[in-house]
């Protein structure tokens, strides 16, 4: 063990699980800070961004940010092509 030396392999695990917690507290933050579901439904959407890592937080995210573009009012999703 040489700890004057940088070794990159010694950083890649746990900066990985280090952005997947971030990302996973940053999801959860923002579940229930949305008026768009009710408090059971963010019970269980957390307990799903908690008990499947990544996965979890991953549908969680996406849901969330189509549930809030419609509460905008944006329906165009990007994907329509102008003539």
């Amino acid at each position: 063990m040489h700890f004057g030396e940088l070794h990159i392999g010694g950083w890649i695990g746990p900066a990985l699980i280090g952005g997947v917690l971030l990302f996973q507290i940053y999801v959860t933050y923002r579940l229930w800070r949305s008026s768009a579901f009710e408090k059971a439904q963010k019970v269980a959407q957390s307990k799903l961004v908690w008990l499947l890592p990544m996965l979890g937080a991953v549908i969680v995210f996406s849901v969330l940010m189509d549930e809030e573009k419609h509460a905008r009012g944006d329906t165009s999703g990007g994907t329509h092509l102008r003539s």
